[in-house]
């Protein structure tokens, strides 16, 4: 037992020629293993160095800015809390918008550009009522390769335009950011930060503007469920433990 207490209050590796100290007993048990556990300086710092887009970070911080200026305890941030996720989140559905429709319209022409280009009577459908192109000769639309050799006369255009077309608006963007703009998710990052900052005026600016930022596109009120079952687990039991 005595050389196990030895070895679990100090170890040593040899890594890259140093002997450094391995974590002792103490150290594991010493982990902070939620967010809540962390000081207000190491939520502070983690909060600087993720940007603010760390939205364990950014809650705990406004927990605790709802404790401070509200005067109540831990447990009780969760009503309010839910009610700022639901304000942050009400919006969503219009911001997100654009983004569905570009991904369902790039799956749908995605995948019916494999037909429309080595599917014969898809090809054939389309040709008919779009194109109006001469139909391939007999023979040469036998195999889906040579059913793509004739398709690809008028599907080229389009299939090429497009894909320069979105080749030049990527390197726009890159070349815009390069320069100090911002890009598409950053700006609604800051307008989501903005408006809860707006509704929620009694809270440090700051401390607010970081939580709206962080759960901009993401509806947090789930996450902050589970946490309230967790918090009242933790709490009965510290209630039993005062009652021994």
């Amino acid at each position: 037992m005595s050389s196990l207490r030895a070895a679990s209050s100090w170890s040593a590796t040899l890594t890259s020629g140093e002997i450094r100290e391995l974590p002792t007993m103490q150290d594991a048990i010493a982990m902070p293993r939620h967010v809540s556990e962390l000081s207000g300086e190491q939520l502070f710092m983690l909060a600087e160095m993720s940007g603010g887009t760390s939205v364990g970070v950014a809650r705990e911080r406004m927990r605790r800015e709802i404790m401070m200026v509200d005067k109540i305890d831990y447990a009780q941030t969760h009503k309010i809390l839910t009610e700022m996720a639901a304000c942050a989140s009400s919006n969503h559905g219009l911001i997100k918008a654009p983004s569905y429709v570009a991904i369902y319209t790039a799956l749908v022409a995605g995948w019916a550009s494999l037909p429309l280009v080595f599917h014969y009577p898809s090809a054939e459908l389309f040709n008919m009522y779009f194109v109006t192109a001469d139909p391939p000769d007999v023979g040469e639309a036998d195999t889906w390769l040579e059913v793509g050799s004739w398709s690809w006369s008028w599907m080229e255009p389009p299939l090429g335009a497009v894909s320069f077309f979105l080749l030049c608006i990527q390197f726009a963007r890159e070349q815009r950011m390069s320069i100090g703009g911002k890009a598409m998710t950053d700006r609604i990052m800051d307008y989501q930060a903005e408006r809860l900052s707006e509704a929620y005026p009694m809270y440090a600016e700051d401390v607010v503007r970081a939580y709206g930022a962080a759960i901009a596109l993401i509806d947090d009120s789930e996450t902050i469920a589970e946490e309230q079952v967790r918090i009242e687990r933790c709490m009965v039991a510290l209630k039993g433990k005062a009652s021994k």
